[in-house]
């Protein structure tokens, strides 16, 4: 029956790969693993199996067989599971998640009580950075072996791991009849483990922390905002935009209970001082959070991450692009683009438009849009671009010199509403793409974009989604207002990160980093495939059809 079994995966999966080109691929691939984050495993596994063949040359196809796997075992159906894992491992030993993925593997074969095979994948994980986890595995799943003959065949199989030899000598030293040579293998252990140090109740216990201090089937994340608690009365009105982010997590937070998710927000009042942190980090349960969202202020979240990175606590920042959060820890992730990622979207999207290779970059005058233009102009030169004007733009109407390639600017104050005008008077009609900050959208008619006008725009929102306008309904009920952009990005926070921890700590990175997750967000969704921590999403918009469009994200 088993050979059976595989002969079918082989075939359906051969006959799968004589129609679909990479491109085809990767779309089946993202609608699969869209399928396993909306947990429906069943439809995710039809379609990963057909996708789980050696013979392609995706990237992504060892993720179709992890993928494939774990909607097999979270079926129920652990022998598919292990099965689609070893196919994994032989065809992919090299792939860079293969770690993560005998680590589940083991988990699942000491689960079935194979515990020569979890132990044997244990073993070839040699990457220390995973050696607490294994440690933590073999304490939760060797005590509950009964077995004295059973642990001395794994002993002498596996004889470098002090867990079996600590279990060993346990049993036998309950046991009330014990062999001489089971007496002289407990001397020999203890002795050469230097057993006697070590306390049953402290073994017990190491063994215990993470099932005995939270609860396993729910996901807790910590809000560290400015909500200003102690001047309640006036914040509200200045801090509007923390409320709505918060509001935003909480209608995700619902939805996602309905859908068998347990996600508890857990809202502290963090604004600018580190002492604001100092206070959290004493309490023992907030070391047992899953992820934080925030600080937004640069003292607080300097002990934020000290803290995070010694209890392995996920970090998000939901509204700063600063590249610099990221350099202390690779737990901690950027809901928004940078502006080097937005530099390079854009130059891949201004290159599918055959174009001449020049560009004029103009900048406003604050530091953060001579800064994003400086970068724009270091990849435009890494790309081949010759730079054909590089200048403060001062606001008002003036000629501007001609130009056949592109145009960037990156200002604000609404200066981009004169910037076009200035082009129009100049009779410039080639590719201008600007900043969606340079404009002030309660001001602006939308008659004001060309169609030679592009918007870089990461706040962008479709009010044609019906999961916008669903969770605008929910929001103005709720709120008696209409949502801004921190509500929608409050909601996608929760409900992309939640997604992603909901099988766990030990698979979150390869969740995040499979592939694009965009399908049910209310902004443009999120892509931290390929081992970075910002969003890679950049939607740029055009006015098309009296409404904005996403043209290239």
């Amino acid at each position: 029956m088993k050979k059976i079994f595989i002969i079918v995966l082989g075939l359906i999966s051969n006959s799968y790969g004589q129609v679909l080109n990479d491109q085809a691929y990767l779309i089946e691939y993202k609608k699969a693993v869209q399928l396993f984050a909306n947990s429906q495993y069943e439809q995710a596994g039809q379609k990963l199996t057909a996708l789980s063949d050696k013979n392609y040359t995706n990237p992504m196809v060892p993720y179709a067989y992890f993928y494939n796997a774990l909607s097999a075992k979270n079926k129920g159906n652990s022998y598919q599971s292990r099965v689609i894992f070893r196919s994994l491992f032989e065809n992919f030993y090299d792939w860079d998640k293969i770690n993560e993925a005998r680590i589940i593997y083991a988990e699942l074969n000491f689960g079935e009580n194979y515990f020569e095979e979890g132990l044997k994948n244990l073993e070839a994980i040699q990457d220390k950075e995973f050696d607490d986890l294994k440690i933590d595995i073999l304490n939760e799943h060797i005590p509950k072996i009964k077995s004295i003959s059973t642990l001395k065949e794994l002993y002498f199989k596996f004889p470098t791991h002090e867990v079996l030899a600590r279990n060993l000598v346990e049993k036998i030293q309950a046991n009330r009849y014990n062999s001489k040579d089971d007496l002289e293998i407990s001397d020999m252990l203890t002795n050469r483990f230097k057993l006697k140090e070590v306390s049953k109740s402290k073994i017990q216990s190491k063994g215990n922390t993470s099932s005995a201090s939270k609860n396993e089937s729910s996901i807790d994340f910590g809000v560290l905002l400015p909500f200003n608690i102690t001047d309640l009365a006036n914040s509200v009105g200045a801090n509007k935009y923390t409320f709505e982010l918060y509001e935003g997590m909480k209608i995700a937070a619902e939805q996602l209970k309905a859908g068998g998710i347990n996600v508890n927000l857990h809202a502290f009042d963090v604004k600018k001082s580190k002492d604001d942190f100092l206070v959290l980090e004493k309490k023992e349960a907030f070391k047992n959070l899953d992820l934080i969202v925030g600080p937004l202020y640069p003292n607080p979240n300097e002990k934020a991450v000290e803290f995070t990175l010694k209890h392995k606590i996920i970090q998000v920042h939901p509204l700063s692009n600063n590249l610099n959060l990221l350099k202390d820890g690779n737990s901690i992730f950027l809901m928004q683009p940078s502006h080097l990622q937005q530099s390079r979207k854009t130059l891949q999207y201004v290159s599918g438009l055959d174009k001449k290779k020049t560009v004029s970059i103009y900048f406003g005058n604050a530091k953060k849009d001579s800064l994003f233009a400086s970068i724009y102009r270091s990849e435009a030169l890494k790309k081949g671009y010759k730079i054909t004007v590089f200048k403060k733009y001062a606001g008002n109407l003036q000629k501007l010199l001609p130009e056949t390639g592109h145009i960037f600017l990156a200002t604000d104050n609404n200066q981009g509403v004169k910037f076009l005008q200035s082009l129009s008077y100049s009779k410039i009609t080639t590719e201008t793409v600007c900043t969606a900050a340079s404009f002030a959208w309660d001001k602006n008619q939308n008659n004001t974009f060309s169609e030679h006008v592009s918007l870089i725009y990461p706040e962008f929102v479709s009010k044609e989604k019906e999961n916008v306008r669903n969770f605008d309904k929910i929001f103005l009920e709720k709120m008696a207002g209409q949502p801004s952009f921190y509500a929608y990005a409050g909601y996608d926070l929760v409900l992309f990160f939640a997604k992603m921890l909901k099988d766990g700590k030990d698979i979150f990175k390869l969740n995040i980093e499979s592939g694009e997750y965009t399908d049910e967000y209310l902004l443009s969704g999120f892509d931290f495939s390929g081992k970075i921590k910002e969003n890679g999403i950049v939607p740029i918009v055009k006015y098309k059809n009296e409404a904005f469009e996403e043209i290239f994200r």
